[in-house]
């Protein structure tokens, strides 16, 4: 069960608790409790082992295949968090004797875990258990457990076996060959494995220190080498009422380190600077590593902070686990990864990238950390490589983008086969690495919001423009003339709504295909305007006549789904034609894909169901594309035909109702985004957060109730606070220049903390900051 912490007090709204332990519900709060850095996830896997435990690693970049039958998955490197403790000879476990006062705390203010709780053995003798971590944010390499047991009621014999544990697996598939183990100096623990198929070395260091009542103290010691196991077996004597306090720090490092790219001595190297490091870190001890990495995440509270003022102080905690989670699920100096559609927190969906990011996630950094954002903007540029193959591969020119990405020359790694179709009982097909083509299309709005939000000039000579003309290329090829229509359409496609299949004309493809292809025109014609090397290079790879040319012919004739008489805009061709059903058994049911216990895709392909509604994504990223009364009326006819099973969906819903001035659905759906993870249900992260949906909570909070727009190069601030809220303060970074908006009641300020002065529309009113200064209406 989890509890938050919502008390008037210094930790109010930082703290999220689980109060009791259910074997049978361990995976919520392994993800949710997840600790990170961008470089790494560890999952919050208890340190004593239980039925059910998923006890992920996760390092960025790390890729491997298991074989040819399975595409790459971010493999799940040897497990550290293990502490095997027996107590007078009994083994500890909370699933044995009783367990009182149990309390698993996670305090978002530094990152650390902290479980405590008092344990009876079957034989009635009492313990008290303390279990702390911490992933550092202030070295990306290093994370510490430190454990503390006080027996109560007697001397006690305590015996820990714990180390470097090689014996796990991705639900099932083993992506490291056995691996080197050695004791070094009689201390520190080394293990470096190599992934199977792509070859990455990956070392993991570990050492221990003892304490007795605060005194360092030296155990009986044993090391412990098995296959794929290197650890040590520790004896302690610990009177009653002492303390014997257990420090285990690990440093992680691997041969695709950004710092090794290109080294052919990188697992050399890397394990050289793995033992350093932990030698470095034995020597400042647990407490020292703690405090460090508390004051990085203390610097980032400063900078990223969303204040609420809400009536329900869940508010403001939803807030910070979501900027907590965007923290954590990007290495944002590292242009060859992206972020996983579960960040580091799970195994969910192997650890590939998805549209999630350019649509859901990068507007965030955009808006607050561009450089994080370029970064991921990047590793798209870098993946131009499998996109082009892609392409080639399916008679099509220019770049289109694998649906799902993984390293950055991996290409499409989208699995071909699904879970079982309920009607057939046969494996379900997985189209969307097919037909899902959309993604192509939002990379280059993705570059279009980061061009206005920065103005980053350099970024577009070096990558940007590139991107930009290559997509369109492939739009320019992926249009068909269609006779009778006397236009230019898109056939046989899935949209962002995954609940129709082989769809022709989808509005949300057609439209931002087309602003692809107008984004390229507009960039050679920059180019050619500034003239210079960047212009020179691109016009000799893609010939700026031709290409403008043949863009230029499909755009003007593209076929674009316009409103009919009822003011609707149609999904996609022959949508009114499909049957509605009644949903709310679907809508009631709490649970996602609860459509699927009935029906299979061919079947839900005939009825007028959604996913989510993606022409409504469409109108909320196109804010000027159709008139306020056109997207009132798509707003009411589609949301009552979606059953939100898309995690992506509510967020959308909230901004777009807070657009309309339903205040009352708009906070409603913001609290369906907080339920998707911190909600009462206790699968729905099982295997990992849904780091869209953090980015999600971000939109709710900064684009819904902010108000915040990027129209053209315009940034737009026009705040409308729900009846709960009475206060929201936020930051944002408009062309390099740091701002914090504050809106309390009908009242809003925009503060420009930067050096030099910026324009932006406030309630519809241009205003010029100087440095320093505050605008309010």
């Amino acid at each position: 069960m989890l509890k938050y912490d919502l008390g008037k007090n210094e930790s109010a709204d930082w703290l999220i608790a689980e109060t009791d332990f259910d074997i049978d519900h361990q995976g919520k709060c392994e993800a949710i409790f997840c600790q990170g850095n961008g470089y790494l996830g560890q999952r919050a896997a208890l340190e004593e082992k239980y039925v059910g435990q998923t006890r992920d690693l996760l390092v960025t970049g790390t890729f491997n295949r298991f074989d040819a039958q399975e595409v790459c998955e971010l493999p799940n490197l040897p497990d550290v968090t293990n502490l095997d403790l027996r107590l007078d000879g009994a083994y500890f476990a909370m699933d044995r004797g009783r367990t009182e006062q149990y309390s698993r705390v996670m305090d978002l203010r530094g990152g650390e875990v902290t479980r405590s709780l008092i344990w009876t053995r079957p034989d009635g003798k009492r313990f008290r258990l303390v279990f702390e971590r911490f992933v550092s944010l202030a070295d990306e390499h290093l994370l510490g457990i430190r454990a503390a047991v006080t027996p109560l009621d007697g001397d006690c014999e305590a015996t820990l076996d714990s180390g470097i544990d090689g014996r796990v697996t991705c639900t099932g598939s083993q992506h490291f060959h056995e691996g080197d183990k050695r004791m070094i100096d009689g201390r520190f623990l080394r293990m470096v494995s190599v992934t199977t198929q792509s070859a990455v070395a990956c070392c993991l260091h570990t050492a221990f220190r003892y304490f007795l009542d605060g005194q360092e103290a030296e155990p009986r010691l044993w090391p412990v080498i098995d296959r794929r196991y290197l650890g040590v077996k520790a004896v302690f004597r610990v009177p009653r009422g002492q303390t014997l306090t257990i420090e285990k720090l690990t440093c992680v490092t691997t041969a695709r380190d950004l710092q090794y790219d290109g080294r052919p001595d990188a697992a050399e190297a890397a394990a050289a600077d793995g033992l350093a490091a932990i030698r470095s870190a034995w020597e400042k001890g647990y407490g020292v590593l703690a405090k460090e990495s508390r004051a990085a995440w203390a610097a980032f509270w400063e900078k990223a902070d969303i204040r609420v003022g809400s009536r329900n102080p869940f508010d403001q905690l939803l807030v910070r686990f979501a900027l907590y989670h965007l923290n954590i699920m990007v290495k944002k100096d590292d242009p060859r990864v992206g972020i996983g559609a579960k960040g580091l927190t799970g195994e969910g969906y192997k650890g590939h990238s998805f549209w999630d990011t350019e649509i859901f996630i990068l507007p965030y950094f955009i808006l607050t950390d561009p450089k994080a954002a370029r970064s991921l903007l990047a590793y798209r540029y870098k993946g131009l490589y499998g996109a082009r193959k892609k392409a080639k591969e399916n008679g099509f020119e220019g770049a289109m983008y694998p649906w799902e990405a993984a390293w950055i020359d991996d290409g499409e790694v989208t699995p071909l086969w699904g879970s079982a179709d309920i009607v057939t009982g046969k494996p379900i097909p997985i189209l969307t690495g097919m037909i899902e083509q959309h993604i192509t299309a939002d990379v280059a709005f993705g570059v279009q919001l980061y061009y206005a939000v920065t103005g980053d000039q350099d970024f577009m000579d070096r990558n940007g423009y590139e991107i930009l003309i290559d997509t369109a290329r492939f739009w320019a090829s992926r249009f068909t003339w269609d006779e009778a229509r006397g236009a230019y359409v898109i056939l046989d496609v899935i949209g962002p709504d995954e609940y129709k299949e082989h769809v022709d004309n989808n509005a949300y493809t057609n439209y931002m295909a087309v602003n692809n292809m107008k984004l390229a025109l507009q960039a050679m014609d920059d180019l050619d305007r500034r003239g210079g090397e960047t212009r020179e290079r691109l016009n000799a790879q893609f010939d700026f006549a031709a290409c403008r040319r043949d863009i230029a012919a499909v755009m003007e004739k593209a076929y674009l789904p316009k409103p009919g008489a009822d003011g609707i805009v149609p999904q996609f061709d022959g949508y009114f034609d499909l049957k509605a059903i009644d949903l709310t058994p679907y809508k009631t049911a709490g649970q996602v894909g609860a459509i699927y216990r009935d029906y299979n895709n061919e079947q839900i392909c005939t009825f007028q169901v959604h996913k989510q509604a993606d022409t409504l994504v469409l109108m909320l990223l196109m804010d000027d594309l159709f008139p306020k009364d056109v997207k009132v009326r798509n707003y009411y006819f589609y949301e009552a035909r979606t059953l939100h099973d898309s995690s992506l969906s509510k967020s959308t819903h909230c901004v777009l109702a807070a657009d309309l001035g339903e205040d009352a659905t708009a906070y409603r759906f913001f609290e369906g985004c907080g339920g998707i993870d911190l909600g009462p249900n206790m699968g729905t992260s099982d295997m990992g957060v849904h780091t869209a949906s953090m980015g999600g909570i971000w939109q709710c909070a900064v684009y819904g109730f902010g108000g915040v727009r990027v129209v053209g190069h315009e940034l737009h601030i026009s705040p409308r606070l729900p009846q709960a809220w009475d206060r929201l303060s936020f930051p944002l970074v408009w062309r390099g220049q740091p701002l914090r908006v504050t809106v309390e009641g009908r009242r809003a300020a925009v503060e420009n903390r930067g050096a030099s002065p910026v324009e932006v529309i406030l309630k519809g009113e241009k205003t010029v900051l100087a440095a320093g200064e505050t605008a309010e209406r």
